[in-house]
């Protein structure tokens, strides 16, 4: 599924460059699109092959890891374009150590019981919400509601990881394949906020 998604997301990914309206916003789009073609590459080669136990490990690692790099990736353009600056360098170093965190804990604590990853992935994902009026007021009421409903999304997708349910089909499509589902219908909404905020 990722595997898709990541062909069609860099398509976008290089229109969006392309189509950038300034060199701040050219920056803030590189890294946005740094981090979730990283997620979704990662994940697309950690669940196409049969890895050897080690290499599995690494791979189930690097997977972990890129889904902070996406999270920190997408409040990019958010923190640089859609709030005060003081505000915005705040939120900005906030969530960028949170990454680091993650990705330490994802290297050093890979068998964390899934729930615990889905906590940090939702408790990161929404270190926003103290800034939620301003963001209403500087990203319009379209972007802002898209912004909201990808962040729903993905959190409805880390609560089918975390409680590891529901098995629709065993071993075919189940809780997993719908994370995967939620994690792309998410990065689409988010994706349709900051290309309507860096083209313009």
């Amino acid at each position: 599924m990722h595997q898709e998604a990541f062909f069609i997301f860099l398509g976008a990914c290089v229109v969006l460059l392309t189509e950038t309206a300034n060199n701040k916003k050219l920056l803030a789009a590189t890294i946005y699109s740094i981090g979730l073609l990283s997620m979704l590459g990662v994940s697309s080669v950690y669940h196409r092959f049969h890895w050897q136990p080690k290499l599995r490990t690494i791979f189930r690692k690097l997977d972990h890891s890129a889904i902070y790099l996406q999270i920190a990736g997408t409040f990019t353009p958010i923190c640089l374009l859609a709030l005060d600056k003081n505000d915005g360098v705040f939120l900005l170093k906030l969530v960028w150590a949170f990454a680091v965190f993650g990705i330490v804990k994802s290297i050093f604590w890979i068998k964390a019981p899934k729930f615990v990853s889905a906590i940090f992935y939702v408790v990161m994902g929404w270190l926003a919400v103290p800034y939620l009026s301003d963001l209403k007021t500087h990203l319009g009421h379209i972007n802002f509601v898209l912004l909201v409903a990808g962040g729903v999304v993905y959190t409805v997708g880390a609560l089918f990881y975390a409680s590891k349910r529901p098995k629709i089909v065993p071993n075919v499509f189940s809780y997993h394949e719908l994370f995967h589902f939620f994690t792309i219908i998410g990065a689409l909404l988010h994706f349709i906020v900051i290309y309507r905020m860096v083209t313009i």
